[in-house]
C-alpha cells in the first residue's frame, strides 16, 4: 500500500483549516494561561500546526489513510 501525496485538502477545508490552525497555535504556545495544564496547551498548539501544514501543502495524511478527498478539480 503506498501513500499518494496528491492535494485532498480542498479550498473551503483549506480556509476552515488555516483559521482553526491559527487560533489553536494561538491558544496552545502564545496565550496558554487560557488552558491552565501546559502539557494540553502544547498538544493544542502541536494539533494546530498541523493543521497549518495540512493546509498550506492541501494534504491530509488522515485524509489520504481514510481516502477522503474534499479537493475538486475546479478550485
Amino acid at each position: 500500500m503506498g501513500l499518494r501525496w496528491q492535494p485532498n485538502v480542498g479550498r473551503f477545508d483549506q480556509i476552515l483549516r488555516l483559521g482553526i490552525g491559527i487560533a489553536m497555535v494561538w491558544v496552545g504556545f502564545i496565550d496558554s494561561e487560557i488552558i491552565g495544564d501546559s502539557l494540553m496547551a502544547n498538544l493544542l498548539g502541536l494539533f494546530g500546526l498541523f493543521n497549518l501544514v495540512a493546509a498550506v501543502l492541501r494534504v491530509c495524511p488522515f485524509y489520504t489513510l481514510a481516502d477522503i478527498n474534499t479537493n475538486n478539480q475546479d478550485d
